[in-house]
């Protein structure tokens, strides 16, 4: 039969041992854990305590760079697992091998090394990728596929069979959406089935973006001590940066009053009352280390003009020059007033996307610079494409070379005009490479978009029909991509087209089948002024129509 305890008649150093089993906060603190050689303080770190003890299912923390959320959600992993709130363990995951080496040695080892209160639950040390704390594994895991299923589905045999408790997906935005799937079944037979989302924002509506909109939307007010009104320096820059003039010094301002306000007299503010996910939003703005004046100058003089870094890594704001994304009033402004057609005499250039449909925009070039659209269709199957080109005389064809090599290839036997088997590839750059016996064509993914960029945005260079249910849905998945600067294989920069939203509620396909229609576009005929002329003549004479001015 367990002994009931008087809690006030324990030690101090009792009591705290006792507190620290309930809130980690406390653990922290009476334990004085160091981190990188020093012990830790919720003093300058005032927002950190509300994150250190949410014990809320699912949460997401869009952040500026340092702020130190990666090291708290590292304490609450460790917390948890000393104490038994993980007993199947914990996978803490980032966006490559590489990224879990150099974490593991850098921060958790020292972690370990540093704490003997830490350090006497861990069983062993000696892998990079796997850590024994009391009766639980803490698991360090890359989140890049090892394999690909059938050209598309992405898997990696280190995320599988790993029972766990608690997920921490460290830089969410690099990872891949299948990737993040899968890692989500590893709490499947949890009790606990905590995840958390964590990372820098990049594009707008993807990964921690997207999660934190659908989130409770935390933000840190900070209330001053003058006039009592509550500032938040994230929705309130750059007016919430002031200069004092005697001085030159800029600092965090009230915005009702003008005073210098401090991030320590800040707390919690959620914008969505219910929401499944509990969202925190951090920036540099409240860092105690960073100079808020320097962000105001790397805003208004962005370092190469480029400002998303600044908006990204200080600001922690997802963000994407208008010169990188598409946007659908751009769209509505190529619209006609021409109904979407459903037959033509051509020539027509028909680009097709493959994927659980197939994606088809059929066009005319009107001029040498003008290309008129006149049908967006998704097709259920291959004979329905063979039929909508036979409807417009399509005289070029390119069409998505992946995933469905064989059945690309079956098309382009069967009919009987020229179909080319499109692939892009990152390195080369300089136009498209047509290869003649094979029918193939080639093309950099990053410039052709570029090109489809241009095509929309430039008068006079693309004319769309009358808006429609299914142009909604082209306008739509033609926005739906976006160009981002990305490191590179052989560790230079480079710019990449990055889908948004997930495979279900982010689509691109009609962008990539515009990418296509381009292409086939450049070796279909021009409508000319005679072709015009011949076909309105054949059609008179088809219905007996023999005078000139015969009516």
């Amino acid at each position: 039969m367990n002994k009931q305890v008087d809690f006030t008649k324990l030690s101090e150093a009792d009591q705290l041992q006792v507190m620290g089993a309930i809130d980690p906060l406390i653990w922290v603190v009476s334990n004085k854990i160091k981190l990188g050689g020093h012990t830790y303080q919720i003093k300058d770190h005032e927002y950190q305590a509300d994150i250190l003890g949410c014990n809320d299912r699912v949460q997401v923390c869009i952040k500026g760079a340092q702020m130190g959320i990666t090291e708290v959600w590292v304490l609450k992993t460790l917390w948890g697992m000393i104490h038994g709130r993980y007993p199947q363990g914990a996978l803490y995951l980032f966006p490559t091998q590489n990224d879990v080496g150099d974490f593991s040695k850098a921060r958790f080892d020292p972690l370990i090394d540093g704490n003997t209160s830490i350090g006497k639950y861990v069983n062993s040390t000696d892998s990079q990728f796997i850590k024994r704390i009391h009766e639980g594994f803490l698991y360090l895991r890359g989140a890049r596929a090892t394999k690909a299923i059938g050209g598309e589905k992405k898997s990696s045999a280190q995320l599988k069979s790993i029972p766990v408790d608690r997920i921490v997906f460290d830089e969410r935005d690099e990872m891949a959406d299948d990737m993040v799937t899968l890692a989500e079944e590893r709490v499947s037979h949890s009790k606990v089935q905590e995840l958390m989302f964590l990372g820098t924002p990049t594009i707008p509506d993807i990964g921690v973006d997207a999660a934190y909109k659908k989130s409770t939307q935390n933000m840190w007010f900070i209330r001053c001590k003058a006039c009592g009104h509550e500032t938040c320096l994230e929705a309130e820059f750059p007016n919430c940066i002031k200069v004092d003039y005697k001085s030159g010094r800029r600092y965090r301002a009230c915005m009702k009053c003008d005073k210098e306000i401090f991030p320590r007299d800040g707390h919690w503010v959620s914008a969505v009352e219910k929401a499944d996910i509990t969202g925190w939003w951090i920036s540099q703005l409240n860092s105690m280390y960073i100079d808020p004046g320097k962000i105001l100058d790397l805003y208004n003089n962005p370092p190469n003009g480029d400002l998303s870094e600044v908006m990204n890594s200080k600001l922690g704001r997802a963000y994407i020059a208008q010169e990188n994304r598409l946007t659908q009033n751009m769209i509505w402004q190529c619209t006609s007033q021409d109904a979407m057609k459903q037959r033509s005499d051509g020539p027509c250039f028909c680009g097709v996307d493959v994927g659980k449909k197939l994606h088809a925009i059929v066009g005319i070039r009107k001029t040498r610079n003008l290309l008129k659209i006149l049908n967006v269709s998704r097709l259920d199957n291959w004979n329905e494409l063979h039929d909508l080109n036979q409807r417009f005389n399509v005289t070029s064809c390119v069409i998505d070379y992946k995933p469905e090599i064989h059945k690309v290839r079956d098309f382009q036997a069967q009919e009987p005009y020229t179909v080319w088997a499109a692939d892009y590839v990152e390195r080369k750059i300089g136009g498209a490479t047509w290869d003649e016996r094979g029918k193939t064509v080639k093309a950099n993914r990053t410039e052709i978009c570029d090109a489809t960029h241009e095509l929309v945005i430039t008068p006079g260079r693309l004319e769309l029909p009358a808006r429609n249910k299914e142009l909604e849905q082209f306008a739509f998945e033609m926005c739906n991509i976006a160009k981002k600067l990305e490191d590179d294989a052989y560790g230079g920069k480079i710019y990449r087209y990055r889908q948004l939203g997930n495979d279900i509620s982010g689509p691109d396909h009609y962008r990539h089948a515009l990418n296509y229609a381009l292409l086939a576009s450049e070796r279909c005929g021009i409508e000319s002024d005679n072709a015009i002329i011949n076909r309105y003549f054949n059609r008179r004479r088809s219905r007996g129509v023999t005078g000139w001015m015969a009516v």
